[in-house]
């Protein structure tokens, strides 16, 4: 099983929580995960099958096989929200 989730402030974007795993485990419920979390007044993004897109987005080295710091926030601001990737040099 493949997962990734992003629990975030569905107010300003910002990111309380986020995971990616594979292997062989129970998903828990979000509500339950994010109770267990300590996390209130959240919403959560969810994938349960790898999207090429996003996972490269997620990669700690660049195109050139460099490597980056990776800052994700969630953008709210409109119909859907949207994950917002920021990068920084190690």
């Amino acid at each position: 099983m493949w997962a990734r989730r992003v629990f975030y402030n569905p107010t300003t974007g910002d990111v309380s929580r986020m995971w990616c795993a594979n292997g062989s485990y129970r998903l828990l419920p979000q509500a339950e995960e994010a109770a267990i979390c300590g996390i209130t007044g959240c919403a959560c993004m969810e994938w349960t099958e790898p999207d090429p897109e996003i996972e490269m987005a997620f990669s700690p080295t660049d195109a050139d096989g460099n490597p980056r710091i990776v800052n994700v926030a969630v953008d709210v601001s409109g119909e859907a929200p949207r994950l917002v990737f920021n990068y920084e040099a190690v």
